[in-house]
């Protein structure tokens, strides 16, 4: 891919403690710049108008089950996070001096006590910023903090019709299982000690 094309990866260098500050502008495929960040506590209306931006389907893709609204109690989960045990990113685009939220993705982690730590990934992205690598961005983001913090394995639950998620997950080089029920994939993958193969460059 061209230098134009690149787009940053959250860099290890930065210290795990300032997640919560990080941000970075970035240009995807289409020359657009937008950024990515950590998730603030005052992104509820963002988050929300997002997501009534989101189509049926991208909805459905996040949810997996048909969903109309946030609560308070859901915006205010989604976006006031502890950065250790659940970690929020998002892209955003200014439009009309606006900042709006195009794109987020987390991890949670998994409260069960075992010997490894496991966690949870979920992504959903503006349906007119899909197929520019908004998801593959955060995605190596997410990744790259995780194993910093220690994280063992990464689930996701992602239905059949969804191929650009596990194209991302395929392409990232790990091994992972994979179990389809009823029309929903349960994907596992170790990441602990394992070498992202990185789609984006990192600075």
């Amino acid at each position: 891919m061209s230098t134009e094309e690149k787009i940053v990866l959250y860099s290890k260098e930065k210290q795990m403690q300032n997640i919560k500050e990080f941000s970075q502008n970035v240009m995807l495929r289409n020359g657009a710049t937008v950024q990515i960040r950590a998730i603030r506590p005052d992104d509820k209306q963002r988050l929300l108008d997002g997501f009534h931006r989101l189509t049926g389907k991208s909805i459905y893709f996040r949810f997996l089950y048909d969903k109309h609204d946030l609560t308070e109690k859901e915006l205010k989960y989604f976006t006031e996070v502890d950065f250790d045990h659940h970690v929020a990113l998002v892209v955003t685009k200014e439009k009309n001096h606006q900042e709006e939220i195009v794109g987020v993705g987390r991890y949670v982690q998994y409260e069960e006590e075992s010997p490894q730590k496991v966690a949870e990934l979920a992504f959903a992205v503006d349906d007119a910023f899909q197929d520019l690598g908004i998801c593959t961005l955060l995605f190596e983001h997410l990744v790259t903090i995780a194993q910093e913090k220690g994280i063992s394995k990464l689930i996701a639950d992602v239905l059949l019709e969804n191929k650009n998620m596990l194209e991302i997950i395929k392409h990232s080089g790990f091994k992972f299982s994979l179990v389809i029920e009823k029309g929903v994939m349960h994907i596992e993958f170790d990441i602990a000690g394992q070498k992202l193969n990185r789609f984006y460059t990192v600075l």
